[in-house]
């Protein structure tokens, strides 16, 4: 037998250092950690199969300070968070918002190459 990880990955698309949404951080992040895993693909010699993108929409009943009605702006960090501010904003980890408009992370995902 051997050992077998499922894991997600992503970030989110609230930036609290500048208090508004992020998209190009957002961005950066999904296209830089898929490309990571990609580098370690088996399909290189590597021994990452692949990875889950987190998440596809965005969540607006994550932040239970907050209202499930309403795009909440609180985060935590247990431990230490993703780029850029090293928070978790779990209503903002959509590749779509909540009314399914494509943020520019989707795009980013869609343009880094899988190998073959």
């Amino acid at each position: 037998l051997k050992p077998l990880f499922l894991g997600e990955y992503g970030a989110d698309a609230f930036n609290t250092k500048i208090g508004r949404e992020d998209q190009e951080s957002q961005a950066v992040a999904t296209k830089a950690l898929t490309q990571e895993i990609v580098d370690h693909s088996s399909v290189k010699g590597g021994v990452c199969l692949g990875g889950f993108v987190f998440e596809l929409a965005d969540e607006w009943w994550k932040d239970d300070s907050g209202s499930a009605w309403e795009h909440d702006k609180g985060g935590h960090a247990p431990g230490s968070g993703p780029y850029p501010d090293m928070l978790f904003n779990d209503e903002w980890w959509g590749l779509v918002d909540i009314d399914h408009n494509p943020r520019r992370a989707l795009f980013a995902l869609g343009e880094v190459a899988i190998p073959r």
